[in-house]
């Protein structure tokens, strides 16, 4: 799938994909079927989270409905779009050349593509998102939009499937339908028992690392598990290895091949994971949308303990002091009812060798905690107070903010208050306390104070104890909890130990973050940007999980100063070059494919001291079979004719057995809604080949949520697509230029232009140039500034795939040619007007409508505002032509709500009193016959006035 790497990181040629072609080239798919909101009766999922799993489902679609599960002509049409994304397998082992065609020396990459990638830093829920996915892929198995397959989970270790199954345990209560794990050891029984289509949820769960090629004790051979290949494989934090040489990851793709590989972590470098993700939120997006620490990385150095001599002492004195004054700082800032206490955390390379990194540091923390190190501690106080004033954050979700304002404050910090608050006393010796029970930890305290302060926590602690701290008194505990699993809660101030422990531990408290002498090989990078994930945890105010600006609470003006330092992760590190490359490589990856946002310009010309309104809608829960059966849930005949047979063979207690439908009314209901005609759309086009599929859908859909007009409100951030238009990274320049010089064109009149010359002294050819408006084509496009648009410029490009949320379809583009036509008609005809374009994407101006069985949302392509003495008339305009057959339920939409009795409705705007009427209209494009009810929304295009009159 690619080619040997030469380089790691370093290599930034392999940008991200399938998150591109999902929120862009997939928005418009329809998953409403689906409730990616409701976890379980204590928790809902988060937006971000929702985004995730709507993202994924918009690629389940797409690929299973839209392309029948073809990869290649999935890799062809949608990845090929983008140059990078060709990572074939170059000598492919002998697994992969027993399961998959070898070309040459290599097997394709769309062989692959049947996988999406889950980039979540730690701390965002990851677990919770699988756990939905599980729900959700089994609803979309029993609707028919996915095929049935085993659901397979595989996770990195035992205590993380331990946890995964808590979570699960949580999800299960209250709910119809569990989840139910079971050990991939129980699969052939558990197939032979057989799964309920509706009563559980099977998921087969293992390790990953205890799948191989054959079987042995706790290893399975995957041979096994095979089942054709049809399984949905999830993995969490089970993609060690290299893709190109691993064999785990060949299994998984082979178990995967002719189903979908779902693949979860924090801590994606390799190009083939980077490129199928779906879903990036890795720690710089985490921290961009304000749900963790902002990271500051410190010029400072952990180098002085690189030399394992004492020749270097003090060196190694003030890199530690530097750490402990950060600490000492932010404890300072701790505040009693909210946040945590501050806690530094110190990764070392070496725990247990000669001269290991954790006892150098340890015994530098044991000289600063016995002696008076004044002098070292200023020099050190006055290089961070300089920091403070210099440096910027690494990742914020501000441009260039630093922690300048904290300057003269740390200056005030004494060598005593930092004694005080991090040792819990002025000097004293270090004592050990250990547990007899525990053989990973050792606590540590000053002989003059009874409170712990430091943690060495590593996989055996019996080496230290002999041949480390033989000249440190050692005490004995018997505490049932281990200092390590109550961080939250204990005295603890440093947390020092190796890398074993950099998972399955979650705290908000760290701070301060050490690597000391960390390498920097690709399994180091993936340990780097999990522990820095460890220490990103926030909880702000009330329970929040988000920094304090992106809260709404009364009391965050009081402690706005504290919240910056405590949501605050200051970084330290023998290299700061290798830290600064990993995180901005992160950040290089949420620029996808070298996209840059543009926003143009709201045109205050024509709105200033004009109000346009927007409908506002409320919501109504109503009986499926009370709504115009336009509406009703597409069958087909022959699926109308099998509902009827099995009604009237099928009691209504056995049916509410089979189908877990335990409420009466809505027993009755689905009973009634199938003895009447009108209860369903009959499209021949739409068959379920499953009864049992269709009478789950049915289910679903017994009541209609759908809309109804609240209000009428002045449009305020309701079009906002004009403000996030992308554009490709080696066009922005261009595009920038052209729109300034278009915002800046000015129209006049040829006698005013003329007047213009003769002033400036310039010819009229050249004064026409500066100040008549018109189209100005470039790269590919045509800008135009147009005075009654509600922003500028208008951009025009017809199959564009360098510029998005333009205006790219013909039959506007000629909309707008031809209204330029009537801008004298409707400046006669009304006191002013305006108009926008709507984008279905980005803004929330539409009309409802109900399709189907579900509510829907028409987005017309404009909308304009025409106002006349104390009336304000919206016209929405669809310019797309009759072809679009679902124009007849967005006309039905619209007269439920806008007209009655073949009127238009006439609101009134209640602060303003203004009197508002909504029309629709759709531009005939075609010669295509319209039904007689709906000939009174179509418009000849060469007869626009009309739609005005």
């Amino acid at each position: 799938m690619m080619k040997k790497q030469s380089k790691l990181l370093d290599d930034y040629d392999y940008k991200i994909v399938l998150q591109e072609l999902a929120q862009n080239e997939y928005a418009s798919i329809d998953i409403s079927d689906f409730d990616f909101k409701s976890f379980s009766s204590a928790k809902e999922m988060f937006d971000y989270q929702q985004e995730a799993l709507q993202n994924a489902f918009r690629v389940l679609i797409q690929f299973y409905q839209n392309y029948n599960d073809n990869k290649e002509d999935f890799y062809n049409k949608d990845y090929r779009k983008y140059s990078h994304s060709n990572l074939d397998y170059i000598k492919p082992s002998k697994l992969l050349q027993d399961y998959y065609p070898v070309v040459g020396t290599r097997v394709e990459f769309y062989h692959f593509v049947n996988r999406m990638s889950f980039w979540m830093t730690m701390g965002s829920g990851k677990t919770i998102v699988i756990i939905k996915l599980i729900e959700l892929l089994n609803e979309a198995m029993n609707l028919g939009i996915i095929p049935k397959k085993n659901i397979l989970f595989f996770t990195a270790n035992e205590s993380l499937l331990e946890r995964f199954k808590q979570e699960i345990d949580e999800y299960n209560l209250l709910k119809d339908k569990e989840i139910k794990p079971i050990s991939l050891k129980d699969y052939e029984a558990s197939k032979k028992e057989g799964i309920g289509l509706f009563k559980e949820i099977h998921l087969f769960c293992y390790r990953a690392d205890l799948m191989g090629e054959e079987r042995k004790e706790a290893i399975l051979d995957y041979k096994n598990y095979l089942d054709s290949s049809n399984n949905y494989v999830i993995l969490d934090e089970a993609h060690k290895g290299d893709k190109q040489d691993s064999k785990r990851q060949n299994i998984f793709s082979v178990l995967s091949k002719n189903g979908f590989l779902f693949n979860f972590s924090a801590t994606f470098t390799d190009r083939s994971d980077i490129v199928t993700t779906v879903y990036n939120l890795n720690q710089a997006v985490w921290v961009k949308k304000g749900y963790g620490k902002k990271l500051f990385l410190l010029d400072s150095n952990l180098k002085a303990f690189k030399d394992k001599t004492d020749l270097n002492e003090i060196e190694k004195q003030k890199a530690t002091l530097k750490s402990l004054i950060l600490l000492a700082f932010a404890k300072k800032y701790k505040l009693s009812n909210s946040y945590h206490d501050p806690m530094m955390v110190v990764f070392t390379n070496s725990v247990n060798v000669v001269e290991a990194d954790a006892e150098l540091f340890f015994k530098t923390l044991e000289t600063i905690a016995k002696n008076d190190v004044e002098d070292i501690f200023k020099e050190a106080r006055n290089e961070l107070e300089n920091e403070f004033t210099n440096t910027k954050y690494l990742v914020s979700d501000k441009d260039a903010e630093g922690f300048f304002e904290f300057a003269n404050e740390i200056e005030k910090l004494t060598l005593n208050d930092l004694k005080l608050s991090i040792f819990y006393a002025l000097h004293g010796n270090i004592e050990a306390i250990i547990n007899p029970k525990n053989k990973s930890e050792i606590a540590f305290k000053l002989d003059n104070s009874d409170k712990p302060f430091c943690l060495i926590k590593i996989g055996d602690i019996s080496s230290w104890i002999k041949e480390k701290l033989k000249n440190i008194k050692m005490d004995e505990t018997f505490k049932e909890i281990s200092f390590f699993e109550s961080l939250d809660t204990s005295s603890i101030n440093i947390l020092l130990g190796s890398r074993s422990f950099y998972e399955g531990w979650d705290t908000n408290r760290p701070n301060i973050m050490l690597f000391l002498n960390i390498g920097m090989d690709k399994e180091a990078k993936k340990f780097i940007t999990q522990s820095i994930g460890r220490g990103m945890r926030v909880e702000s105010i009330s329970g929040s999980r988000q920094r304090l600006d992106f809260i709404i609470a009364d009391e965050k003006a009081n402690i706005q100063n504290n919240a910056k330092l405590l949501e605050t992760l200051f970084v330290v590190s023998t290299n700061k070059e290798a830290i600064s490359s990993i995180v901005k490589w992160q950040q290089d990856q949420n620029n996808a494919i070298d996209w840059k946002e543009i926003s143009f310009e709201q045109n205050m010309e024509a709105t200033k001291d004009k109000t346009l309104f927007i409908p506002v809608y409320k919501s109504i829960k109503t009986k499926a079979n009370k709504i115009n059966s336009k509406g009703g849930l597409k069958i087909s005949r022959q699926n109308k004719d099998d509902l009827t047979i099995y009604k009237n063979n099928f009691s209504k207690e056995l049916f509410a057995l089979k189908y877990n439908i335990f409420n009466k009314k809505e027993c009755d209901l689905f009973f009634d809604m199938v003895g009447e005609n009108d209860s369903f759309f009959i499209d021949k086009n739409i068959h379920y080949k499953s009864l049992d599929i269709l009478i789950q859908t049915l289910k679903n859909r017994l009541y209609i949520n759908h809309s109804d007009i609240a209000k009428f409100k002045p449009l305020s951030d309701e079009i906002i697509h004009f403000k996030k238009i992308k554009v490709r990274e080696d066009k922005a320049q261009e595009v920038e230029n052209a729109i300034k010089k278009v915002i800046e064109m000015q129209n006049l009149s040829y006698d005013e232009v003329y007047k213009r010359s003769k002033k400036e002294g310039i010819s009229l050819e050249k004064a026409v140039e500066k100040y008549k408006i018109k189209d100005l084509e470039t790269v590919g496009a045509k800008f135009k500034k147009i005075l009654r648009h509600y922003y500028n410029p208008i951009v025009k490009a017809e199959n564009s795939d360098w510029i998005k949320n333009i205006i790219s379809v013909n039959s506007e583009i000629k909309f707008l040619e031809e209204l330029e036509q009537i801008y004298d008609f409707l400046s006669k005809k009304y006191d002013w007007w305006a108009f926008s374009k709507i984008n279905e994407h980005l803004d929330s101006v539409f009309i409802p409508y109900v399709e189907n069985g579900k509510e829907n949302k028409f987005y017309p392509d404009f909308i304009f505002w025409l106002q006349k003495n104390d009336m304000q008339t919206i016209l929405f305009v669809d310019p797309k032509g009759n072809k679009h057959t679902a124009y007849e339920h967005k006309a039905d939409g619209y007269e439920k709500l806008f007209s009655k009795e073949d009127k238009t409705k006439i609101f009134e705007e209640e602060k303003s009193k203004v009197k508002i009427n909504v029309k629709l209209k759709f531009i005939k494009n075609t010669n295509d016959s319209v039904g007689e009810k709906y000939q009174k929304y179509w418009i000849s295009k060469d007869n626009l006035e009309s739609m005005f009159g």
